[in-house]
């Protein structure tokens, strides 16, 4: 698999894709150790495990792994293969697991067939190296690779080989469809890529079907018999150009043909969600396809390159990351298809103790569980409702300026509701905060700066109170630094009368001290003097 691995890597970052009906990600459930370079999955419907054929993994006798998942405990063990495996089968009913393997430096290929019961190798032959296929009831296994090998399971024997069509190439995508005898076949052939179609009984070819893109490993045959073939744009880069071909068994003719850009790395039915699932190793990303195969969903922004795709009776689809390059173990993904709201990391608002003139500012963050949290700008859209006392406020952004009327004053709660929205589910998430006080602020004035001793002196404060609450003024009079009354009234007057003994005699200074009060906080004070003469 280095070869064709080595080609995803390449382009994996180079492409980008939007518009498909719906886009989103899926939230990866569950991960589990495998080999290096895995690719090629199969799972035993008997006990739901999963095999991983680890394409770069080889041991120092040339020998190669197979990584045994079992999702119901964890557990992760391996089988040995003859070369390093590319891909797996499973013969559920046989109770037999098959294994395509190669050795690319030596030019070696094999395959191998194991006991699911005990995990034993029992047999294997020359000859294979790619894509499998089976026929069950006919027995015969079909192993793609330099050269086809059919293989009779009761014997294990290769009865039958057939060269590519072009010198030095290789028959890479296979599969069969038992009902119409049918085998078939794509070469990836870059200049002329076509569908070969042959008796699956004693491979008379039944001919051939011009293909919009180079084919590989995206081939298969859906339950009414119809081939997909997912090829990839000939022109190479992002492979903006390639489409899934549907070819009609009978008049051997596409049928309909959907756009997938990318490089596909296989195909896999999941017949109870009505959908068809595409990998792309160049745009990391996973199409889903309705029954009748146009685009529905897209799952992107995975953070590895996805080999062959495996849907699971599980409900969840299985991805082998391959990008982990030839010195690094890897593993094998299961998504959660289902989509999920976003959730908030945080939210606060700020001034914690705003007063009724701040602006109030709220700062949420959330983020998509479908989309690793460490992948910035995710598309998560946040709106914003404010409110008084309960009451739903016109404010629909993310600040809040109090000093509006109406939206704010000492001792009101404030909230707001931030919801995040995925453009399909949403969350919730509010924060509160009672406005506090504004301490009031006065200014004084005296009615004369130089009032006679025998005079009444006048006191007028102005208060001020931005939270608009009734105010109380508490005057005090002094002559020469010494109180002489104190009064605490709602009134903004107050009255010294000079003529009492001790008030205020000639040169005498009298200072009137005000202060205000809210009813919960009290102002600076303000001082206005006079002289009497």
């Amino acid at each position: 698999m280095r070869r064709f691995v080595a080609v995803a890597l390449t382009c994996a970052l180079a492409f980008t894709f939007i518009g498909t009906p719906t886009s989103h990600a899926a939230t990866i459930a569950s991960s589990w150790p495998v080999g290096k370079a895995p690719f090629g999955l199969a799972f035993d419907a008997t006990n739901g495990k999963v095999y991983v054929a680890n394409s770069e993994t080889a041991m120092p006798d040339g020998t190669g792994r197979i990584s045994v998942v079992d999702p119901a405990t964890g557990t992760v063990s391996g089988l040995s293969t003859s070369l390093s495996a590319n891909f797996v089968l499973v013969d559920a009913a046989a109770r037999r697991l098959y294994s395509s393997n190669t050795t690319y430096s030596a030019g070696q290929s094999s395959v191998d067939a194991f006991d699911l019961e005990t995990g034993l190798r029992s047999s294997s032959v020359s000859g294979g190296g790619l894509s499998l296929a089976l026929d069950g009831a006919s027995g015969r296994l079909f192993a793609g690779g330099t050269r086809l090998a059919v293989i009779d399971t009761s014997t294990f024997t290769v009865v039958g080989t057939m060269d590519p069509p072009s010198p030095g190439g290789a028959w890479f995508g296979v599969a069969v469809d038992p009902t119409r005898d049918r085998l078939y076949l794509t070469d990836s052939n870059p200049t002329t890529p076509r569908l070969f179609v042959f008796s699956e009984h004693d491979l008379t070819p039944l001919g051939q079907v011009p293909l919009s893109g180079v084919a590989r490993y995206g081939l298969a045959v859906d339950a009414n018999g119809k081939v997909l073939v997912a090829g990839s744009d000939p022109n190479g880069g992002s492979f903006p150009a390639s489409v899934l071909d549907v070819i009609d068994p009978e008049t051997l003719s596409i049928v309909h043909t959907t756009s997938l850009p990318g490089l596909a790395a296989g195909i896999a039915f999941a017949p109870v969600r009505g959908r068809v699932y595409v990998s792309d190793m160049s745009g990391r990303r996973v199409y889903g396809l309705t029954e009748g195969y146009e685009v529905a969903e897209t799952i992107e922004r995975l953070s590895f390159t996805p080999g062959q795709p495996l849907f699971h009776s599980d409900g969840r689809l299985y991805l082998p990351n391959v990008n982990s390059g030839a010195n690094a173990d890897s593993t094998l993904v299961a998504l959660d298809l289902a989509n999920h709201a976003p959730i908030f990391r945080s939210m606060a608002l700020s001034p914690t103790a705003p007063r009724t003139n701040d602006t109030l500012s709220v700062s949420a963050d959330a983020y998509d569980p479908d989309i690793s949290p460490s992948i910035s700008g995710a598309p998560v859209t946040l709106t914003y409702e404010w409110s008084r006392n309960g009451v739903v406020l016109a404010a629909s952004g993310a600040t809040l300026e109090l000093s509006v009327g109406g939206n704010g004053d000492r001792g009101d709660t404030i909230s707001v509701r931030v919801t995040a929205s995925d453009g399909q589910l949403t969350s919730t998430a509010t924060a509160s905060v009672v406005v506090a006080n504004t301490a009031p602020t006065v200014a004084v004035s005296l009615s004369s700066s130089a009032p006679k001793t025998n005079e009444m002196l006048t006191g007028t404060a102005l208060g001020t109170d931005t939270d608009g609450d009734a105010l109380t003024y508490t005057y005090t009079w002094r002559v020469n630094g010494v109180v002489m009354r104190t009064a605490t009234v709602t009134d903004t007057t107050d009255r010294f009368d000079l003529k009492a003994k001790g008030n205020g005699d000639k040169g005498d200074v009298v200072t009137l001290t005000v202060t205000a009060f809210d009813g919960a906080g009290t102002s600076s004070p303000a001082t206005a003097s006079a002289t009497v003469r």
